[in-house]
């Protein structure tokens, strides 16, 4: 039997940075509650033949990869709805990247590569909640790179 694993993480430190450039980020973890990753699915392809009782399988290429980020709505310049919105009405890219681990030296890091603000990151609202309002921002990219992070801050 395999020894289960002790290096489970939770998401209470995650790190995450929005960047218009790929290079200057802007911390958006104070505002971000979730990161949810989907998409990707390689295509793929296969055909019978008369002979033999499996299929001819080949690969075709990654799909594009969706990131959302939801996080608390505040006007601030430098916070999620402003980062997005901005992105969004100006059709120009932005890049995601977060940490489970907080971001700290010797974490892993992902980081997407130039991507598009796909969705309206309008915020909207419910009277009879006291929840904060949130606003959700979706950003399809082409692929997301993993690295181990060098130094602090990331």
């Amino acid at each position: 039997m395999v020894a289960q694993t002790t290096g489970g993480m939770s998401a209470f430190e995650l790190y995450v940075g929005f960047s218009t450039d790929g290079s200057t980020w802007t911390e958006v973890s104070g505002a971000a509650n979730s990161v949810e990753v989907s998409g990707g699915e390689r295509v793929t392809g296969s055909v019978p033949t008369f002979t033999g009782d499996t299929m001819i399988l080949k690969r075709g290429k990654r799909g594009t990869i969706t990131v959302t980020v939801r996080g608390v709505y505040s006007p601030d310049a430098d916070e999620v709805y402003a980062l997005a919105k901005t992105a969004y009405e100006d059709g120009t890219p932005l890049y995601v990247r977060w940490s489970p681990g907080g971001g700290d030296a010797g974490d892993l890091g992902y980081t997407t590569s130039s991507g598009i603000v796909k969705n309206a990151p309008y915020p909207g609202g419910d009277a009879s909640s006291g929840d904060p309002i949130l606003t959700e921002v979706q950003v399809e990219c082409s692929y997301v790179t993993q690295a181990t992070i060098g130094t602090t801050p990331w």
